[in-house]
């Protein structure tokens, strides 16, 4: 009876009382393919857009028989490399140079996995269809530390930490910063370059929003701790529309000083053709302005109750006008 070959690894299977003389070689070469299927290496250049592993009955030469394999050149076009119609496992190296294409890797006559530029791909084969193991594993649980070095990319799906909601915190670090992100899981809270946040989101440093901020129900507390820190809004020419000065407890319309009131407004632009101020009342039946201030019968305080030599006069009220005080006389009717 004539030897045989394994389909997996090609191995010679020797007939009883076969091969009287030279059993041994044959037995060394099956031996020497077992290694390699365990730990051998072989370097393959990729020719053709369709190429194919050698497997050779017999030969201790062939390169499917090894566990791991390094794909060399540069591609030409999408291309597929090809194994034997069996169920096997390889470690692949891509080392080719790929450009826009894409090289699969699968079984004769099967499905193939797409193998990533510059990567190792630990990939198994049913037989009819290659899959990578760590992209088609599914769901991977770790118990301890999982440390990755390298990229590791998200493609699809979606990344959920903490799962069981359980009391466990999450970081991020920056290159200068080991808390640029963190979630404190007990409080319910996230920080920005800070570990010890003590409001739902609690940013140390700047914050530049491109696009609108919404604040739908709540409050919304500007310097809440009373720092000396000032606040500004631009508009599309003014770098000053608003305006407050934390440390003067002053506001700002159109000036980034404002000195001469608590609230000032700045039109200053002198060919702007726009007024100051514009005010609008409604209803009928309220005041346009309320004055409220320290009265006095003379001119000692902001509001005066001389009526002077008119009866019908109640009094005054003290304006400045381009550095000096004046009086505005008020009534008690319009008429």
């Amino acid at each position: 009876m004539a030897s045989s070959y394994s389909s997996a690894l090609n191995l010679e299977l020797q007939a009883t009382g076969e091969n009287s003389g030279t059993w041994g070689t044959i037995t060394n070469n099956n031996l020497q393919k077992v290694e390699s299927a365990i730990k051998g290496y072989v370097s393959v250049a990729i020719a053709s857009t369709s190429d194919s592993l050698t497997a050779t009955d017999g030969s201790t030469t062939d390169e499917q028989s090894n566990a791991i394999i390094k794909l060399t050149g540069t591609l030409t076009g999408n291309t597929t490399v090809q194994c034997e119609a069996v169920e096997t496992w390889y470690i692949v190296d891509n080392a080719t140079t790929m450009s826009t294409h894409t090289l699969g890797f699968k079984p004769a006559g099967g499905t193939a996995t797409n193998l990533v530029a510059g990567s190792k791909h630990i990939l198994y084969s049913d037989g009819s269809t290659m899959f990578d193991v760590l992209n088609d594993a599914g769901n991977i649980t770790a118990n301890g530390t999982l440390t990755v070095s390298g990229n590791t990319s998200l493609d699809g799906g979606t990344f959920v930490f903490n799962e069981s909601s359980a009391d466990l915190d999450f970081r991020i670090e920056g290159n200068g910063d080991a808390n640029l992100f963190f979630t404190d899981a007990g409080n319910d809270r996230v920080g920005i370059k800070t570990n010890s946040p003590s409001t739902e989101l609690h940013v140390v440093g700047g914050v530049k929003a491109t696009g609108a901020i919404d604040f739908d129900g709540g409050g919304f507390t500007f310097n809440e701790s009373g720092a000396s820190v000032d606040f500004r809004a631009e508009t599309n020419t003014l770098t000053h529309a608003l305006f407050i000065d934390g440390s003067a407890d002053k506001i700002g319309f159109g000036t980034s000083t404002p000195a001469n009131a608590s609230v000032e407004i700045n039109q200053a632009n002198s060919s702007g053709a726009i007024a100051c101020l514009s005010l609008d009342q409604d209803d009928q039946d309220q005041e346009f302005i309320y004055f409220d201030g320290t009265s006095a019968s003379d001119s000692s305080a902001s509001l005066s109750s001389s009526t002077g030599t008119t009866s019908s006069k109640v009094g005054a009220i003290r304006v400045n006008i381009g550095g000096t005080d004046r009086w505005i006389r008020f009534y008690d009717s319009a008429v």
